[in-house]
């Protein structure tokens, strides 16, 4: 097997909690017929033929990688995801489900290829996909420190030239005319080993605040969704949970402290424009008081010729 068959070509358990066993699950449990997209040398399509019985179909577009998968596959189409004709190859079949296992990231137009996959899917069919997540806390630790390290596998690998976040990804899938029924992470937290070095240096009260972060767990996303006339607006519960995340950066002010001491402030000018009202009143009932009195009236005079003697130059 060359490099380029051997590079995504690995084994793993289909009772796991890793990505590709919950994708084989997920997908499994339709049974019947499976297109996977990016099959690469077939560890996926294994699982998916010899543990749930499904009939796979492929599409690669490394030579040497989908001669591997066919051992696998009752068939592997060679081609470009990012080619609009891939999907013209298939055609008329139709399929139960269709997989796309961190695959989209790969691609320079991913919403035309599910677009295309759409139209691959019988009316009760189901799109399985899972991507790497870049809100990871991992990765925002390293762009805090400047970097971006770009790797041969893993969330950065370096052949990814799209990157997801669960919001994201549920947005382009209601795009592509598909209801997303479920989402699931694969977390981590944000100390994965990939980004280590980074997580450590940083102080621990920003430490501490990523690790919160409600979508910063995650290292992948995978949905489960299919294709409707209207897919609902994506809703999703990692964004939800974002402002009170963000409200609690380090070295802002804690909410209702501030909240409190705006509320003193506001009964404190209260008070003094309630006095300041309260000694006008007096102010006025006391001059009132002076000019309706005999003395006011009797020295009315002398108050007139002592304002015309001011008035003289």
């Amino acid at each position: 097997m060359t490099a380029s068959a051997s590079r995504y070509d690995y084994q793993f358990d289909p009772q796991g909690d890793g990505t590709a066993a919950r994708v084989c699950r997920l997908a499994g449990q339709n049974g019947g017929q499976v297109l996977e997209l990016g099959c690469a040398a077939g560890a996926m399509s294994a699982v998916l033929a010899g543990h749930y019985g499904c009939q796979v179909t492929g599409v690669e577009y490394e030579a040497p990688a989908a001669e591997q998968a066919r051992r696998y596959c009752r068939r592997v189409v060679q081609a470009n995801l990012d080619d609009p004709g891939w999907a013209d190859a298939l055609e008329p079949e139709r399929f139960d489900t269709i997989v796309a296992a961190d695959v989209l990231e790969h691609l320079r137009d991913p919403l035309g290829c599910l677009r295309r996959a759409r139209g691959l899917l019988n009316p009760n069919g189901q799109l399985v996909v899972s991507v790497p997540n870049i809100a990871h806390g991992g990765v925002l630790a390293a762009l805090l420190a400047n970097d971006f390290p770009y790797r041969e596998t893993g969330l950065l690998d370096r052949t990814h030239i799209h990157f997801f976040t669960s919001l994201t990804l549920g947005r382009m899938l209601v795009q592509a005319g598909f209801q997303v029924d479920s989402c699931e992470t694969v977390d981590t937290g944000p100390w994965h080993p990939e980004f280590s070095d980074y997580w450590n240096k940083l102080p621990d009260a920003v430490r501490n605040w990523l690790a919160a972060n409600p979508a910063g767990q995650a290292y992948q996303v995978v949905m489960l969704a299919r294709p409707v006339d209207q897919p609902p607006e994506y809703s999703d519960g990692a964004q939800a949970a974002m402002p009170d995340w963000l409200a609690a950066l380090p070295g802002q002010p804690d909410s209702a402290a501030q909240l409190d001491q705006l509320r003193q402030a506001h009964d404190a000018q209260a008070a003094e424009l309630a006095a300041a009202r309260a000694e006008s009143e007096q102010a006025r009932s006391q001059l009132q008081a002076v000019t309706a009195s005999r003395s006011w009236r009797l020295t009315a005079g002398l108050r007139r010729l002592a304002n015309s003697l001011k008035s003289r130059p």
